[in-house]
């Protein structure tokens, strides 16, 4: 069967407003003003370390770095599924797809919390492997996890196909050779398309199912 890899945050679930209720609850932990969400979902899919760098750097608080990561790690952990959701059309589209393809998720977000959203939101059946930012030494934009997966399950991912959000996204399916369906309905806006070219744009889920015999 071809193999489907798919990203997580801003593809398959919208978990934008506990990250940022995380983000800002440690800011708050540690007397920092607040950060309005928008710009936080700016930083969102780079990796949770890249995300905290960012927010703090907006501060000029980089000395309370370690602190903050170990109280973000702790709080997100408990949080991560007070707010977030499947985006809506997601389950029919992996219970279609995963009778007759190899799914995966590939995701920057740490692995503990990618477990943890998936067997909570229910679709951890539909996929054969999760890989989080911190599985391997590299992480999206790199395609290591994509080649990681490939060698491990003998996948041929000739012609086959990422569906993300981000540059990071972009980059890794192009860098692993694979096609790219940008979720436009994600985290990014469509500036982003000034600067890559991506094979598909699919503004719902649901579009999944018109492409997936690409």
């Amino acid at each position: 069967m071809k193999p489907i890899f798919f990203d997580l945050d801003g593809t398959l679930i919208d978990s934008k407003l506990d990250i940022a209720n995380s983000v800002n609850s440690a800011l708050k932990h540690f007397n920092l003003l607040p950060i309005k969400n928008e710009k936080i979902y700016e930083f969102v899919g780079t990796g949770v370390k890249q995300l905290l760098i960012d927010c703090l750097t907006l501060q000029n608080k980089m000395d309370v770095f370690d602190d903050f990561f170990d109280y973000f790690l702790n709080y997100y952990y408990n949080h991560l599924l007070d707010n977030t959701v499947l985006y809506d059309g997601v389950e029919d589209v992996l219970n279609n797809l995963y009778k007759k393809y190899e799914l995966f998720i590939v995701t920057n977000k740490s692995e503990v919390f990618a477990y943890k959203v998936v067997e909570g939101l229910n679709i951890g059946d539909y996929f054969k492997d999760i890989v989080g930012g911190d599985t391997y030494k590299n992480k999206k934009p790199h395609p290591e996890q994509i080649l990681q997966l490939a060698k491990r399950y003998k996948l041929n991912i000739d012609n086959s196909m990422l569906v993300g959000d981000s540059e990071s996204d972009i980059m890794a399916a192009k860098s692993a050779n694979l096609k790219i369906a940008w979720a436009s309905y994600g985290f990014r806006n469509k500036n982003i398309l000034q600067h890559y070219d991506v094979d598909f744009i699919i503004k719902k889920p649901k579009d999944i199912l018109d492409i997936v015999d690409f």
